[in-house]
């Protein structure tokens, strides 16, 4: 490459535009790329830097167009790995993988570059690549924790129990000042119902570091799910005076409302849930408080506010666990409520779209089991007892199937299979008994 006068002053100039971007000074930037453009059109670092400086200033368009431009002037695997980058932000996944891949034809092999495709397969529910991904970017650099942390919550998903507590373990002896493997090591824990060793290592973890809130809450957690509400209470109650408890006051309103309605003081329950919610703010939606406050509501019961909240879940449309509960409730809310053709038409609407999901997400089965729910409310006991039996087919350990099976056989007229499918249900799941005994035919 020839250094001219005009070239070598507009990789200076580029060089303090870099250096203006990661100080914040986009104005100044924005006027020294301007004129080393101006000097010399060909310099790629011109127009890599801009990318650089919209993708700072969150205009991830003209960020793509700028990194597309040094693109058709050089084609290195980093400019690629930029595009991919600004593509991403733009929830574009497909476009950003495939400029990750090209980044990886033209020799570009960083290991930020395989997390970013970690978590782009996460994006696109494919757990399985994101762990592929996620293990090269650990391989590569293994002193990242989010590297390393990213890698256990996935193998956590897919249910690899054992290999996630074995590099969480590896984590905690190598990173021992980084409180996420101690977090996660007590989500394995209670993943797999040990709640005595939860229990044990949650305090453990808050002998260790007593001012961290987010460890604090850990604890409480594991002394509920471990049957010691009273415990769980009266250490809520010492979290409230810890100094940094407003930041995780959110987690401990759901905890204590779960305390409140595991021992009948709904009232409680529903202040908590309440509470959760004023706290939202434009970066957080209170989607499990507004679960659960449905779920008091079902209970009371009281059919017309559970329907709004269940409405306000399904109009946010985060497309999460709740998202998808609440589109079976909403209906289910206005046939209690007497209004069966509003209900049937969202039953058939919801079960088309519950359809939609898992036929591109197979591994869905609580959408399966939605899907049967709402076939049961149109009176299709067929259709519904098929999926069931699909889902059966696939794990015969599902006390909700057995449950639903029930109430169709008990429609039916068919009484000795809705008790043998009631047992089995009870037995796989006794929590399950008092509620159906309750709810009758839900």
């Amino acid at each position: 490459m020839e250094y001219t006068e005009e070239r070598l002053e507009a990789l200076d100039l580029n060089q303090q535009a870099a250096m203006l971007i990661q100080a914040g000074n986009y104005e100044q930037a924005s006027k020294k790329l301007d004129q080393a453009i101006e000097l010399d059109p060909m310099v790629v670092e011109s127009y890599r830097n801009y990318g650089d400086y919209y993708m700072a200033l969150n205009d991830y368009k003209s960020a793509k167009t700028y990194y597309k431009k040094a693109i058709l002037i050089d084609k290195q695997g980093l400019f690629y790995f930029l595009y991919g980058n600004a593509c991403f932000m733009m929830d574009d996944v497909h476009e950003g993988l495939e400029n990750y891949n090209r980044a990886i034809e033209a020799g570009y092999n960083d290991a930020e570059m395989m997390f970013f495709m970690g978590m782009a397969y996460e994006h696109l529910n494919s757990d399985e690549m994101a762990l592929r991904y996620y293990q090269k970017a650990c391989i590569a650099n293994p002193s990242r924790p989010d590297f390393l942390t990213r890698r256990i919550a996935t193998l956590v998903r897919l249910d690899e129990l054992e290999k996630a507590e074995q590099y969480t373990d590896e984590m905690i002896e190598t990173c021992p000042e980084i409180f996420d493997g101690y977090h996660i090591k007590n989500s394995i824990l209670i993943e797999k119902q040990d709640y005595d060793e939860a229990i044990k290592f949650s305090k453990a973890a808050v002998d260790r570091f007593p001012e961290d809130v987010d460890l604090f809450f850990d604890y409480v957690k594991a002394l509920s799910l471990g049957g010691k509400p009273k415990e769980a209470q009266a250490q809520l109650e010492i979290a409230k005076k810890m100094q940094y408890f407003d930041y995780a006051k959110r987690d401990f309103l759901l905890l204590e409302a779960q305390l409140a309605a595991d021992n009948k003081e709904t009232d409680k329950a529903i202040a908590c849930c309440k509470q959760c919610i004023e706290l939202e703010d434009e970066n957080f939606f209170a989607n499990e408080a507004r679960f659960m406050l449905m779920n008091l509501y079902l209970v009371e019961p009281s059919y017309e506010k559970s329907y709004e909240i269940a409405s306000e879940l399904v109009d946010k449309k985060l497309e999460d666990d709740y998202y998808y509960a609440a589109m079976y409730y909403k209906p289910f809310c206005l046939k209690m409520l007497g209004k069966t053709e509003e209900a049937t038409t969202l039953f058939k609407e919801y079960a088309s779209i519950y359809r939609m999901v898992t036929l591109q997400r197979p591994e869905a089965v609580d959408i399966y089991l939605y899907r049967a729910m709402c076939m049961k409310e149109l009176e299709e006991y067929d259709k519904a007892l098929d999926i069931c039996d699909f889902i059966l087919g696939l794990s015969d350990q599902i006390a909700e199937v057995y449950s639903l099976k029930a109430e169709i056989y008990k429609r039916l007229g068919n009484t000795t299979a809705a008790e043998e499918a009631l047992a089995m249900a009870y037995k796989l799941k006794p929590a399950l008994k008092p509620i159906t005994g309750e709810e009758g035919d839900r």
